[in-house]
């Protein structure tokens, strides 16, 4: 049986890959669209800045304020002469927040005088006013903080009564240090981590990665159906029985095949994703990875052998890879998504393919998951063996 398996799935590998490969630039392109849409969260805001002293020295400031790494990933300035221009893009949906620096204020600080800035905030932004300000006070606070030191160096010249130009140098050393203590916090005092994407183990990207990599591998089944249904008749199968053949034998390369076709499309896939996205290659996740497509296999070739005299394979294949997707979260964001479905979605035939590709993408070993996948594909192959076994009995075939 596996020699005629083997002569029917050389006739449909040659289409079933340039399906597949089509199927991977739709599936690619689609889970790049939802990816940036749930991304989206995290663009830099348009901010306008309107700077009423227009001085040298705020330029400069502005500038180098500007040029820093972190204030650059998170926010995208522009500059505007005048208030009233400013609010006109605002009012436009240009901009999500205006920033008004008031004429005066770089010297206003450098002397120690109180100098306040405005952030005016647009109605979509405006939920975020309390962190806005919340920032915007405690930034404020540092500074006043550093100018506090400034003042008790003026103050102990002022007691010994020193020059004027050693004060002088001395502002200006001081209000230098400042602004580098500044512009250096974010690398010495702040450590960076990325956090996982709302409450799995993966990063947002790797997971997304995940959802529609278990799609492909479900739906890529599909492409042989000619292999799955031919020889599936009762009668054929009468005679094949006669002929020393087994269910065990009969089903083999129904699964077998789909499984190898599947580990090659994988590794070919992993080394282009390997440049996007780290990927954790150890013995264990690469075992863990070919559970899952072995698990996938399994669970196709069985709803496929299951369903052949009723030809419902097809469409009930990719509405559970549909179904799965969109309760993981593959196609609307998961925090849109209730924990009760999100839950759901992980007891899902795509979730627990998953579990077993997640750890080769950073991810954590979902154990239970696992467990339970062996217990449906074995449950599903054991089912599939009585089906063949009972099927050309049950219309009065001869299935010795």
């Amino acid at each position: 049986m596996l020699r005629r398996d083997g002569i029917l799935f050389r006739r449909g590998v040659i289409p079933a890959l340039v399906l597949s490969l089509l199927l991977a630039a739709v599936i690619a392109a689609a889970s790049l669209s939802v990816l940036k849409s749930a991304g989206e969260g995290s663009a830099r805001a348009e901010v306008i800045l309107v700077d009423y002293e227009d001085s040298l020295y705020s330029r400069i400031a502005i500038s180098t304020v500007e040029a820093q790494s972190y204030i650059d990933s998170l926010l995208h300035i522009e500059t505007a002469d005048t208030e009233e221009e400013a609010l006109a893009l605002l009012n436009d949906g240009k901009c999500a927040a205006i920033v008004v620096l008031p004429k005066g204020y770089l010297s206003d600080i450098s002397v120690g005088r109180e100098a306040k800035g405005r952030i005016i905030l647009s109605e979509a932004a405006a939920a975020s006013a309390d962190i806005v300000g919340s920032v915007a006070l405690f930034g404020e606070r540092l500074l006043a903080a550093g100018q506090y030191g400034v003042f008790a160096g003026q103050r102990l010249i002022w007691s010994h009564e020193l020059s004027g130009e050693f004060e002088k140098n001395f502002l200006i050393k001081s209000n230098t240090g400042l602004m580098d203590a500044a512009l250096s916090l974010y690398d010495d005092a702040i450590i960076p981590e990325v956090t996982p994407y709302d409450g799995t183990s993966l990063t947002l990207t790797a997971y997304y990665a995940v959802a529609w990599l278990v799609l492909f591998f479900m739906l890529c089944g599909l492409f042989f159906m000619n292999l799955y249904l031919a020889d599936n008749e009762p009668s054929i199968l009468t005679r094949l029985y006669a002929l020393k053949a087994t269910p065990q034998s009969f089903f083999l390369g129904k699964w077998l095949l789909p499984f190898v076709f599947r580990l090659v499309f994988c590794a070919a896939l992993l080394i282009g994703l390997g440049r996007f996205i780290p990927l954790k290659l150890t013995v264990l996740t690469i075992l863990s990875a070919s559970l899952g497509l072995l698990f996938v296999s399994l669970f196709v070739s069985s709803l496929c052998v299951l369903t052949a005299d009723r030809s419902a394979s097809f469409g009930l294949i990719t509405a559970v890879s549909a179904a799965g997707l969109f309760l993981a979260g593959g196609i609307v964001p998961r925090s849109m998504l209730s924990p009760l479905l999100t839950e759901i979605g992980r007891f899902t035939p795509s979730g627990l393919a998953a579990a077993f590709l997640a750890p080769l993408f950073g991810g954590e070993a979902d154990w239970l998951c696992m467990g339970l996948a062996m217990l449906l594909a074995v449950g599903l192959t054991y089912w599939t063996l009585r089906a063949l076994t009972l099927r050309p009995v049950r219309t009065g075939g001869n299935a010795e």
